[in-house]
């Protein structure tokens, strides 16, 4: 409670509106019991401050009235803190004209501060709409989210608006960062009165957002997610992101690293994936080593009737053009897609639509690239500190590997594989070096 107070006796048409009100509806909401509802700003005051203890306030709805619920339309909550000016009633709903509940005030909505009432960091969610975000209730609203767990929700403002900007700011300076398409708990989801929100979260929860929108296939909010990052000093978590999905073998990450590439962020894929990834997007000549027999593909000096031609691997050539590749990266049904290309005679890797009694599959270099057989899947994987790839047709879904015999020059055939590859990527992962 306050120490000391003294208010004026001429009191303004809003404070005996106030006075005058009904008590808060503590029927729709709950009463929190917080001591400074029914009493005005006394920011010069030493007030208890919430929490109280060594825990977090787990709601704060800055410009909050309450539940509220206006034809059919719900706004406000029923168990938080509402931050509101000192002699402002609920303005609509069943309630209108009542007192707001739980209710912590500030002066006006320009002069909007509430460290007389709330600890620095004691709040894990807080949420705000309907009034605008001035500078001052920005820094407020930073003030008061936990920078370890905090989650800021602003419903119903415009995306480019100057409320959204003020709070974005300030937010990112406690390291709380915008996530696109954030999934917020239930309770959150209740806001049916406004039609667009904009979630902010704590570094290590937008770490694992973006995570889960690049495991999900959902490119669209990863890469928004991303800008949004790069523009307000995220770099440490797209690194951090980047790091998990390369070294857990996450399939997606290839397709995650086109996306980025090709909508303006190649700067990620080149700082923080591994080389590779940038030598495979940008279509540079590669070499592509078996990783447990150390031997590089080529295509053979001959064709068949069909001027095709067998592909081997070659444990003595690492350098002449017959071991030149080429990565030509396609977009399709959510994933990126790749023909390989010989460099050398400008033929495309393809499996044949024939198998032998294993069920595998001869590969060969051939003129045409119009078939399913002709685009494969790469799919990053780590062994030890080493990165390799699985080449997987996307046709029979077979991954592809060297033989375990040589022909009479040490060379070994390439084939589709007849089974799983990615439990073994030892043996059946590759190498992707550049070619000179």
């Amino acid at each position: 409670m306050p120490t000391s107070f003294s208010h004026s006796q001429v009191k303004t048409p809003s404070e005996k509106e106030w006075e005058a009100a009904s008590e808060p509806d503590y029927h729709t909401n709950e009463d929190l019991l917080y001591p400074y509802t029914s009493m005005p700003y006394f920011g010069m005051y030493d007030l208890v401050k919430i929490p109280t203890d060594r825990g977090l306030v787990h709601h704060v709805n800055y410009w909050g009235e309450g539940k509220v619920t206006n034809l059919e339309k719900v706004r406000g909550f029923s168990r938080s803190y509402n931050v509101n000016e000192q002699f402002a009633l609920v303005s609509k709903g069943h309630s209108k004209g009542t007192q707001i509940p739980n209710r912590i005030p500030v002066v006006s909505v320009d002069d909007s501060d509430t460290s007389s009432y709330i600890t620095d960091g004691g709040v894990k969610t807080v949420t705000i709409s309907t009034k605008p975000i001035s500078k001052r209730c920005a820094a407020d609203v930073a003030r008061i989210a936990n920078a370890s767990e905090g989650l800021v929700v602003a419903y119903g403002y415009s995306d480019n608006s100057d409320d959204i900007q003020n709070l974005e700011r300030e937010l990112v300076k406690k390291g709380l960062y915008y996530g696109v398409g954030y999934e917020l708990p239930a309770d959150l989801k209740t806001q049916t009165e406004f039609s667009t929100k904009r979630v902010f979260a704590d570094a290590t929860s937008i770490n694992n957002h973006l995570y889960n929108l690049v495991t999900g296939g959902d490119y669209i909010n990863a890469v928004k997610t991303v800008s949004s990052l790069v523009n307000n000093q995220g770099y440490g978590v797209c690194r951090d992101v980047v790091s998990r999905l390369v070294s857990q073998g996450i399939k997606n990450a290839m397709s995650f690293a086109y996306k980025l590439w090709h909508e303006g962020h190649k700067d990620i894929v080149v700082d923080y994936f591994p080389s590779e990834f940038q030598l495979i997007l940008d279509q540079k000549r590669i070499k592509l080593i078996g990783k447990h027999y150390n031997q590089a593909l080529k295509l053979d000096a001959n064709v068949d009737w069909y001027n095709d031609r067998l592909i081997w691997g070659d444990g003595k050539d690492y350098t002449s053009y017959r071991v030149s590749w080429r990565l030509i990266s396609l977009w399709e049904n959510n994933n990126v897609i790749f023909k390989i290309q010989n460099t050398e005679h400008n033929m495309y890797l393809k499996l044949d639509v024939n198998v032998d009694s294993y069920g595998d599959r001869k590969t060969w270099g051939s003129n045409d690239s119009s078939e399913k057989r002709h685009t494969w899947f790469l799919y990053p994987v780590k062994v030890g500190d080493q990165q390799l790839f699985l080449i997987e047709n996307r046709e029979y879904r077979q991954g592809l590997k060297l033989d375990a015999s040589v022909d009479w020059y040490g060379d070994r055939l390439v084939w589709g594989n007849n089974g799983v590859v990615a439990t073994n990527p030892e043996y059946f992962g590759f190498i992707i070096q550049p070619w000179q």
